[in-house]
């Protein structure tokens, strides 16, 4: 049997993790430090991400991937 699981969030959710893990959003929806409004966080490719972007945080981590094929191909490599 090959089942999957995918799990979607919208936007409140995304926010309500981005929360978590100390992060919010600018007025452009760019997702920045809390405490370092000025300072964007960055994917592996070190881009800047917006909150329509994302797909996605690695385990442990604060790297960011956006929810496009080569950026979640890139992460699946890893």
């Amino acid at each position: 049997m090959n089942e999957s699981i995918k799990l979607i969030f919208d936007k409140s959710a995304k926010e309500d993790i981005l929360e978590f893990l100390n992060k919010k959003l600018d007025d452009n929806g760019f997702i920045v430090e809390k405490d370092q409004p000025f300072q964007k966080v960055l994917t592996f490719e070190g881009e800047e991400i917006s909150i329509k972007e994302l797909g996605g945080i690695q385990k442990g981590s604060e790297v960011f991937i956006k929810n496009d094929l080569i950026s979640l191909m890139r992460f699946s490599k890893r």
